[in-house]
């Protein structure tokens, strides 16, 4: 059952999503928990070295945009043309994606290598702060490339059928990561550095058994040399679908970014804080991203197949799980605050201001399953536009603005505040759109029953 691509059009719903989504979901627990791990540790160095650690973050999204944006669009479309019989455009995804990520990790490297201090300055690293910034980032851009092979190829795995295989990679590569961490950051003294050379060995293992399995034959889809050779039609029809999920990652690197900055105007202890929520946000929503990557070749495939009511099921049970998970998270950490952030800082300024902001913006964060699934539900049925115009709601067209004018008037209040005021707003149009599309399909998430069935 691992590699039967066809099952995704018979098989019971819940059997295809715990076999799909469950997998995805482990893993990207596991994976956000390595960066709390992470965290914690960098944080026994002190304030200056989170809020280092903050303003590297939206570097660090910047490769995880490109990475899950060629992955997610490659297993769109593998995924639609599995459903539709057409084997020969999925694996030449496969070497297309291959060659995306060789093409990005060098321009990234080359370009950090001239230009990386300035833009460390220009994102908000203040002087403080500035140096244990660039030791860490440095090393991560400098081997960027294999960020982007192990998420993209991640993604192509699980579209062609083999899901364990794809949380077995991500678990691996977290917890090998996880062990690295103390050994590079004390045991050797590389501090801050020695955080992200753990990150990159753990990455480069995961990508090379990811390389093996696509050329030793064990998967369904070939790495063959001549699919490699650029493809213009295949990297068109990747790009058109991972764009939006690239454009959301991006937008909330712009978002965190914009933040960062006015926060710098107040001092490494507000960049803290809000590095410190964005930490245990991803270890809330990372699950649920996860769970709606599994979601997608499901959809892409019952889509591809004509099979509506499938993709109404799958649909409606995505919308539940998440926002349960969510939910049911959300509130752990409201409750304590504290007890968490107590696992990264003892200092009692960053603690307190810490648990005060946390709670203010974690009120709407239940809401946020809802957009990531309908997020993910566009891309797997190819329609790019709404999956790009959600990709810049919620952090671009409502956080921002938001935030530049609560922060004009009410100061560190207003830039709690915008986050929860967001959420808000991005839920309401996002559920509109998914539910207009569901019913424009002819697969309403209520299906119409006769009136006769009914009495």
């Amino acid at each position: 059952m691992q590699n039967d691509y066809e099952a995704m059009g018979k098989e019971s719903i819940t059997r295809l999503l715990f076999r799909y989504s469950l997998p995805a979901t482990v893993g990207m627990v596991v994976a956000a928990t390595y960066n709390v791990v992470d965290t914690i540790f960098i944080g026994r160095l002190g304030s200056e070295a989170i809020a280092a650690l903050s303003v590297a973050f939206p570097i660090q999204m910047i490769l995880g945009a490109i990475g899950v944006g060629v992955g997610v669009g490659s297993a769109s479309l593998i995924s639609r043309s599995l459903g539709a019989g057409n084997n020969r455009d999925a694996e030449k995804a496969v070497g297309q994606v291959v060659s995306l990520a060789l093409a990005f990790g060098s321009i990234i490297a080359l370009a950090s290598y001239y230009y990386l201090r300035p833009l460390l300055i220009m994102v908000g690293a203040s002087p403080e702060i500035l140096g244990y910034t660039e030791e860490y980032t440095s090393v991560i851009t400098t081997w960027s490339v294999v960020f982007f092979l192990i998420m993209s190829l991640n993604n192509v795995v699980r579209a062609e059928g083999s899901p364990l295989f794809s949380m077995k990679i991500m678990i691996g590569s977290s917890l090998l990561n996880i062990a690295l961490d103390p050994i590079f950051i004390f045991t050797l003294g590389m501090e801050i550095q020695g955080a992200a050379v753990a990150t990159v060995l753990a990455k480069s293992a995961g990508a090379f058994i990811l390389l093996l399995h696509f050329l030793s034959g064990k998967s369904n889809l070939a790495l063959l040399p001549v699919n490699m050779i650029p493809d213009w039609y295949i990297i068109k029809n990747i790009f058109k679908i991972g764009f939006p999920s690239m454009l959301r990652l991006f937008s909330k690197n712009m978002s965190l970014t914009v933040t960062n900055i006015i926060l710098a105007g107040f001092g490494h202890i507000p960049i803290a804080a809000m590095g410190l929520f964005f930490r245990l946000q991803m270890l809330i929503i990372m699950p649920v991203v996860g769970f709606s990557q599994g979601l997608l070749p499901v959809i892409g495939y019952n889509y591809g197949a004509e099979k509506g009511s499938r993709i109404r099921e799958t649909v409606i049970k995505g919308f539940t799980i998440s926002t349960v998970f969510i939910t049911l998270l959300t509130l752990a950490v409201y409750i304590s605050p504290s007890t968490f952030l107590g696992f990264f800082t003892s200092e009692p300024e960053l603690l307190a201001m810490g648990t005060y902001s946390m709670r203010i913006m974690m009120v709407m964060l239940p809401l946020i399953g809802i957009q990531v699934v309908s997020t993910v539900f566009f891309q797997a049925i190819g329609k790019a536009a709404p999956s790009l115009f959600l990709s810049l709601l919620r952090e671009v067209m409502l956080f921002i603005p938001l935030l530049l004018i609560l922060s004009s008037y009410s100061g560190l209040l207003g830039v709690w505040v915008a986050r929860p005021v967001s959420d808000m707003l991005a839920f309401i149009i996002t559920f509109a759109m998914v539910s207009r599309e569901l019913k424009n399909q002819n697969i309403p998430l209520r299906p119409y029953v006769p009136y006769e069935e009914v009495i």
